[in-house]
């Protein structure tokens, strides 16, 4: 009975690392999806400060 107790365990931490381990795997796609959105700001702002800086040139 001991050994079938100890399986039984065993089983059951499996199945809770394998829950964490895809929860850490949420977390990591979560964050990287909000820094996609970040670096899309950026890539943004810097070709509208690029136009301007080379309207900027050209006028002078």
């Amino acid at each position: 009975m001991n050994r079938l107790t100890q399986f039984i365990f065993t089983i059951a931490v499996i199945v809770v690392g394998v829950w964490l381990l895809a929860l850490v795997f949420r977390l990591a796609t979560w964050m990287i999806n909000g820094l996609l959105y970040v670096a899309a700001v950026v890539i943004i702002v810097g070709l509208i400060s690029a136009y301007v800086q080379g309207r900027k040139q050209k006028g002078e």
